[in-house]
């Protein structure tokens, strides 16, 4: 019997002569297998290769954005006490002694740090993260079980108290 892959696509064309391996369709399919395992491998080992790059390139972006954070409040800081410094000068000044402006500075940052604790602020938005998460998961599982597990077991508790009821009567 000829099989579509033996015939000829047109009634008289010469079909080109292929070499195949020695050992017929078995060897032929046998050297594909190995060629798309090694295949696989190689692209097993290249995606490997793409998350090692992908963690490096993440860890040296952590790495320069924690340095240039360190660098930036270390100025911040020596700003903020040089401007301080300057702002308890001026004001011991206007109050004819610099001890005066030093307190009126300290009683100033004292007040800003008991009401932000008094108050408590919310200074950066909530992330919501876990509701995000919680409600995409509860969207793709709405079905006919989407109850809690405890109103199964109260359920069949009911269901138990029913079955033995009758049983008393009787």
């Amino acid at each position: 019997m000829e099989s579509l892959d033996d015939r000829p696509s047109a009634p008289n064309a010469e079909r080109p002569v292929e070499e195949s391996p020695d050992g017929g369709k078995v060897s032929r399919i046998a050297s594909h297998t190995q060629g798309l395992f090694a295949d696989l491998r190689e692209w097993i080992d290249l995606r490997v290769d793409l998350a090692i790059l992908e963690m490096e390139e993440r860890l040296d972006a952590f790495k320069n954005d924690l340095a240039l954070g360190l660098t930036v409040a270390v100025f911040a800081f020596f700003g903020a006490f040089f401007s301080l410094t300057t702002v308890a000068l001026g004001v011991g000044w206007l109050l004819g002694h610099p001890f005066w402006g030093f307190l009126a500075v300290s009683v100033a940052l004292i007040l800003i740090i008991v009401t932000l604790r008094v108050t408590k602020p919310a200074l950066m938005p909530p992330s919501n993260l876990f509701e995000s998460l919680r409600g995409e998961r509860a969207a793709s599982d709405e079905g006919p079980s989407s109850r809690p597990a405890s109103a199964a077991v109260d359920e069949a508790d009911g269901a138990e108290a029913q079955a033995s009821a009758p049983d008393a009567k009787a």
